[in-house]
């Protein structure tokens, strides 16, 4: 059980955690395991505060906060259509 910060807990926030931290771990982005962890359940308990309730959606919520964001595939400078 992860020591949330708040007073207002529910299991959901725990599963959402283990959820996340597993896809972190599996994916290799869990390297610096505390400050990973840290960063999803500061997430969590953020979209908690607004009222999302879904374990899905709160781990959905916790990856993305900790996963870098994607550079663009195509770098539309190449890609303009000629006039």
């Amino acid at each position: 059980m992860y020591p949330w910060p708040i007073g207002d807990f529910d299991n959901a926030m725990d599963e959402a955690l283990d959820i996340a931290m597993d896809y972190l771990e599996r994916t290799g982005q869990a390297v610096k395991f505390t400050e990973v962890q840290r960063a999803a359940a500061m997430a969590i308990v953020a979209a908690w505060k607004a009222g999302v309730r879904s374990r899905i959606k709160l781990a959905h919520v916790a990856i993305k906060a900790v996963e870098p964001k994607a550079e663009p595939y195509l770098n539309p400078k190449l890609y303009r259509r000629r006039s």
